[in-house]
């Protein structure tokens, strides 16, 4: 498993923030009143219509892949991927690609979840839509989906869903799995309230196998390690949607999820010869895991040309990890119990953040939609890292700088955004958003910074004709900074470590991308892009010197012989990004009858000088090309389809101080499944995944010195088989409506 920062890949310029709200779209896009769940007026078997930019999916078209929840009904629209937005600080910098009912909830759980949540048979339609549409909101996006919900009458059922996973995992021997059950809930005709429930459990195994070489390729020594761990939790959600008057609509998100979860690992260190020479063995207890959110809205509609909206948004994160450890060598015999050592560590991290947001959007004409607002945040993060040693003589402290802290940030955003139609087949948004915060950071570094940022952005959009589409963009985005970086962390089983660093700041990138999209038949579409990222501060990982005795005493007055200098996570200059993607729906029919297949691909090149070595090289933690291709064929006769999905990464690099890494996980991850409704109202699904169980192998070069002098020290080489990614599992899923 990754261990480190990751860097999502953008998929579409402008999602760092969502300029306005979606509200005055719920009354434009609202589905006309259907009848109750089981009672479906008929629909043709794949109805589309393309009208002023938006294209129609109705209930017949989605009917062959036997859809559960509203996310089985997205992820089979021709041409469009789920973009999850990010999970960052504020509201308006989440912004996903998926709207219910025209309006953007408020949470910021991820869009994938949300949608899984709503059962299948509440859907009406779904709507694709394009920029070119000028009576719909796509702030910040060149294309989204929006699930239209049934109105479900008075007194009628209201539907639900249940799923039941069952997994057993190689290496683990352990059956693992989830059961999720959503049910809606009328409660009158002006409110309608939805409850989620889940239990995940999911168990794994990690082993490795680690070699130790000299410069001249001589086996000095060798590692045989595991990891187990287990993930055990409930999650508990609840949304309620109240329609007091005809012009107010008002919305509660809530979602609680405390988990249990606790991991054993081991490592033992040999000579060449097999001779033992050490081991660590330890416990990781997650004793207080949790996420909650809450989340409300309201909108008053003056007019359909005038409309307020206000959001409110609280979210709260703990975790308290206990880790023990149990050091072994052949004559370590000084420490408790016989042991070499005792290692204990204590960590705890609290994190939140408040939200208000509110906007006014007005339509002044048919061929303009402008939006005003003003965003304010509140974050914080608080983390501790206690570590202590016993050899014998009792618990000693082993101190490490920004160990203790807290970071507070405040933030507002005031943004504009105007939405023109110039023609029919033109549409051209324009955004504003000017951001405004301080960072204060306490405990072992004292430090306060004061940030602003204009964030403009155009996106254009022409509907060449009834098949082709051309979209471009160019917006400057502000990386959100990761607390979690403004503090110490520790990696045992590495045995490394990254320094909080105070002085870190938030990438700024100008993002240029066109798109071309052509539409064939009923179900076909394909989508290419190529995207251009100038950015500025790229965050990478950076040497920090402090020092050591005493703590975080300045390094003018600190002796030579008590500075350390540790990684920690920085900005390195600045470097660009370049690629291409490519996604699509390709039926295969007259060739081969009820089967379509389905590619998404990536190809990017970064490129930053390296501070260390004056050279250029890519960025830490990005890949180079991501593939995903599916195959699904029905099988209605015997009311079965079966398919397959092959997807594959490029390996990626991290460069730190003293070594630079090399995660490569080669092959393709190989699923096969088959799934059949033979059982009247049950969805059966089996399947396999990842059957080549591919391992990753890690190359870790460490210099003489630091990275920059290039004179090698040693080189370590691990192969692991197992974890979330290199581990065969077998599936099988029970779901259906109620």
């Amino acid at each position: 498993m990754d261990s480190v920062r990751r860097r999502p890949v953008k998929r579409a310029v402008g999602l760092v923030a969502l300029a306005a709200g979606l509200g005055p779209v719920a009354m434009a896009q609202q589905a006309p009143a259907q009848p109750a769940t089981g009672q479906t007026a008929p629909v043709p078997a794949a109805a589309l219509v393309a009208q002023d930019g938006v294209q129609t999916f109705d209930l017949g078209f989605f009917k062959q892949y036997n859809p559960v929840t509203a996310a089985d009904m997205v992820s089979r629209v021709p041409g469009f991927e789920i973009d999850d937005g990010e999970v960052l600080r504020g509201f308006g910098a989440t912004a996903g690609n998926v709207l219910v009912n025209g309006e953007r909830p408020s949470s910021k759980v991820l869009v994938t979840e949300q949608l899984k949540r709503i059962p299948a048979d509440a859907v009406a339609k779904i709507e694709l839509i394009s920029g070119s549409a000028s009576n719909v909101d796509v702030r910040g996006q060149t294309q989204l989906v929006n699930v239209v919900l049934k109105q479900v009458q008075k007194g009628a059922s209201s539907p639900g869903t249940w799923v039941v996973d069952v997994r057993m995992f190689q290496f683990s021997n352990r059956l693992g799995g989830q059961f999720q059950v959503t049910k809606s809930f009328s409660l009158g005709e002006t409110a309608d309230l939805t409850l989620d429930f889940q239990l995940p459990n999911l168990r794994g195994r990690v082993e490795s196998f680690e070699t130790v070489r000299n410069p001249a390729g001589q086996l000095t020594r060798y590692r045989r390690g595991f990891g187990q761990p287990n993930q055990i939790g409930v999650q508990g959600a609840g949304v309620l949607k109240w329609r007091p008057t005809a012009q107010d609509t008002v919305g509660v998100n809530l979602q609680y999820s405390p988990t249990w979860n606790t991991t054993n690992n081991g490592q033992t260190d040999y000579r060449p010869s097999g001779a033992f020479e050490r081991s660590r063995f330890g416990f990781v207890d997650f004793t207080d895991n949790y996420t909650a959110e809450l989340g409300a809205d309201w909108e008053h509609r003056f007019s359909p040309e005038f409309s307020v909206k206000g959001v409110a948004l609280a979210t709260a994160t703990g975790v308290n990890q206990d880790d023990i450890y149990n050091i072994f060598t052949p004559t370590g015999t000084a420490g408790p119990n016989g042991l070499a050592t005792v290692q204990t560590i204590s960590r705890t991290t609290e994190g939140g953040e408040r939200v208000g947001r509110g906007f006014a959007t007005w339509r002044p004409n048919t061929a303009h939609t402008i939006d005003i607002g003003l965003e304010g945040a509140f974050n914080f993060r608080e983390v501790t890292l206690d570590i202590f040693n016993d050899t014998g003589a009792g618990p000693v402290a082993t101190i490490l700088p920004v160990s203790d802290t807290r970071v507070e940030e405040t933030r507002i955003e005031p943004f504009i955004t105007d939405v023109w139609k110039l023609t029919p087949q033109l549409t051209l948004e324009s955004g504003f958003i000017y951001e405004s915060s301080t960072i204060k950071q306490s405990g072992d570094e004292v430090k306060e910074r004061e940030f602003s940022y204009p964030k403009p952005r155009l996106i254009a959009t022409w509907q060449a004709n009834e098949t082709d589409q051309l979209r471009a963009s160019i917006a400057r985005e502000v990386a959100q900074l990761d607390f979690a970086e403004f503090g110490t962390s520790i990696n045992v089983v590495d045995e490394s470590s990254l320094i909080g660093n105070p002085d870190l700041e938030p990438e700024k990138t100008w993002r240029a991308r066109t798109e071309w999209e052509h539409k064939f038949g009923k179900r076909g579409a394909v989508t290419v892009a190529l995207f251009y990222d100038q950015v500025e501060d790229v965050q990478d990982f950076v040497p920090r010197a402090v020092c050591v005795n005493p703590i975080g005493a300045s390094l003018a007055t600190c002796s030579l012989a008590n500075q350390r200098t540790y990684d920690a996570p920085g900005n390195v200059g600045d470097g660009t990004r370049t690629g291409v993607e490519v996604r699509g729906a390709l039926p295969l029919a007259p060739f081969i009858e009820n089967a379509e297949i389905r590619f998404s691909g990536l190809y990017q090149e970064t490129q930053v000088d390296d501070p260390q070595t004056g050279e250029s090289r890519r960025f830490s933690g990005e890949r180079a090309w991501t593939y995903n291709v599916s195959y699904r064929q029905e099988l209605p006769e015997w009311k079965t389809a079966w398919g397959a999905i092959a997807k594959g990464v490029s390996d990626r690099a991290e460069y730190k101080y003293l070594e630079t890494l090399d995660f490569d996980r080669p092959g393709t991850n190989l699923e096969l499944f088959a799934e059949t409704t033979q059982i009247p109202g049950i969805t059966v699904r089996a399947s396999v995944t990842n059957i080549f169980h591919i391992d990753e192998s890690r190359i870790r070069n460490f210099f003489v010195g630091n990275r920059g002098s290039g004179v090698l020290d040693r080189v370590d080489e691990r192969k692991q088989k197992g974890g979330p990614d290199g581990t065969t599992w077998v599936a099988l899923r029970f779901s259906g409506n109620f």
